[in-house]
């Protein structure tokens, strides 16, 4: 599972080559909101120094989904799908949803957890849970006069 954080640059480490068709793919990434079910699309450059061993991919924040960013919805669990496309580059495309077409095959998926952004988490501080099994009540004085008990409690004498 991907840990995914909102409103900051996420590094994305996968073993995509291993399972591509083509030479030099572009990577097309599609995010699945579990809740609501709507897609989110970007595209992102490996930015690995040893490809055959693994991919790396910095995504961030923002609009420009033909660059590596993007902007997801409520935080959650997601469902994530890894493309290979034909495409030789990006140019002539608005948006990354728009490599759809040019997809050659599914080279990963699996499951991001969003977490909010990170001064959108709320710390609390724990209240006192001490349990109190046994508080006696505060009496002014207890004395034993001729075998019983006298006890003033408030201002009024109890014979016990």
């Amino acid at each position: 599972m991907i840990q995914f954080t909102k409103g900051q640059s996420n590094t994305l480490t996968l073993t995509l080559t291993e399972n591509s068709t083509l030479t030099n793919p572009i990577y097309l990434f599609q995010f699945n909101n579990q809740q609501t079910n709507v897609d989110y699309y970007f595209i992102a450059n490996d930015t690995s120094q040893y490809k055959e061993r693994y991919n790396r991919f910095v995504i961030a924040s923002g609009t420009n989904t033909l660059n590596a960013e993007i902007e997801l919805g409520n935080e959650g669990f997601y469902n994530y799908y890894v493309y290979e496309t034909n495409l030789a580059n990006t140019s002539g495309l608005s948006n990354a949803e728009e490599a759809v077409p040019y997809i050659v095959g599914q080279v990963e998926n699996g499951l991001v957890w969003v977490l909010p952004e990170a001064d959108a988490i709320i710390n609390y501080e724990p209240d006192d849970d001490t349990a109190v099994a046994y508080e006696p009540i505060e009496f002014d004085y207890l004395v034993q006069e001729d075998d019983a008990y006298i006890l003033q409690e408030d201002g009024y004498l109890i014979q016990l």
